[in-house]
């Protein structure tokens, strides 16, 4: 199932350091012939608990953590629980600087309010050009459905690319490749492939 994240958190210093390395990213790969298309949906994925309040009410309190303030977005929200019992913030904003931003601020929140320890991901969707993604395609021929997962626990991103929504359908050639990808462009990826963990049945 891919749930086994551990729970060292980091600063949001560093937390918004990293997420926002992926803005970065996606300037690069668009300076390569628009070779990149970040998708409107991404998603905030925890641990619940019920000693926790904030994480129990925190639907109550997105509307204000989104859309008060000056680092406020039009962002929208909605919150799942998936078929493994982890709940998600999944936000959805067209503009990818917004989108990223809006992650951000619910993930520092939960952090903030007593579950630092209960987030486990980041998680973004795109779509890039396959002669982004693998030197031997030609320009052109159609784009690679990904996405890319920041493990808190680890300070890194690593891609996903399911193939199915059982446990173990995955592209693990495409995410070899895709990976050497996002890190030539300076994000900063996970380097142990045992630690790229699969999320099937991410809800978005």
């Amino acid at each position: 199932m891919g749930w086994f994240f551990g729970k060292r958190s980091n600063t949001a210093d560093t937390m918004w350091d990293s997420m926002s390395s992926v803005s970065r990213m996606v300037d690069g790969f668009k300076r390569d012939g628009e070779a990149v298309s970040p998708r409107r949906n991404a998603g905030v994925v925890y641990r619940h608990d019920d000693a926790i309040s904030f994480l129990g009410s925190l639907g109550d309190h997105l509307d204000a953590i989104l859309y008060e303030g000056p680092s406020a977005t039009k962002t929208a929200w909605e919150i799942k629980e998936d078929d493994h019992g982890m709940r998600w913030a999944i936000l959805n904003d067209g503009n990818f600087d917004d989108l990223l931003s809006s992650i951000f601020t619910v993930s520092n929140a939960i952090k903030m309010n007593g579950g630092s320890s209960n987030l486990l991901a980041a998680v973004f969707e795109f779509d890039f050009a396959n002669h982004a993604v693998n030197r031997h395609a030609v320009a052109g021929s159609g784009f690679v459905h990904a996405y890319l997962i920041y493990r808190f626990d680890r300070d890194a991103y690593y891609p996903f690319i399911p193939t199915g929504e059982s446990a173990g359908e995955r592209d693990r050639e495409t995410e070899r490749m895709l990976g050497a990808a996002i890190r030539s462009e300076g994000l900063k990826t996970e380097n142990a492939l045992t630690e790229w963990l699969g999320l099937w049945g991410i809800p978005f």
